[in-house]
């Protein structure tokens, strides 16, 4: 019984981790598109959009729906093979 609840308890912890690494990955996103950052300009239709989507997950997420743990997982998971994308690519001078 002790070794589910610490078990659990990691589960849990890893799972505050991603909810952490996705509201920063939004607010990094949504500075970038609302600053004109990126490449293109954005609309503020888009940026409205997009900060109610990732209100929207961020919810579900806290509520522990699967679907909404998924896209939060998967997310973090895509942003981060981005970065090391970029820091290759950089890296190699291309």
């Amino acid at each position: 019984m002790h070794d589910y609840e610490i078990g659990y308890d990691s589960k849990g912890k890893k799972y505050k981790l991603y909810l952490i690494a996705f509201v920063a990955a939004a607010l990094i996103h949504t500075l970038v598109d609302f600053f004109g950052l990126g490449f293109t300009k954005v609309t503020g239709f888009r940026l409205i959009g997009s900060v109610l989507f990732y209100v929207v997950i961020f919810y579900f997420g806290l509520r522990r729906k699967l679907w909404a743990e998924f896209i939060i997982k998967f997310f973090i998971w895509l942003n981060v093979l981005i970065l090391l994308l970029i820091i290759i690519v950089k890296s190699l001078g291309l």
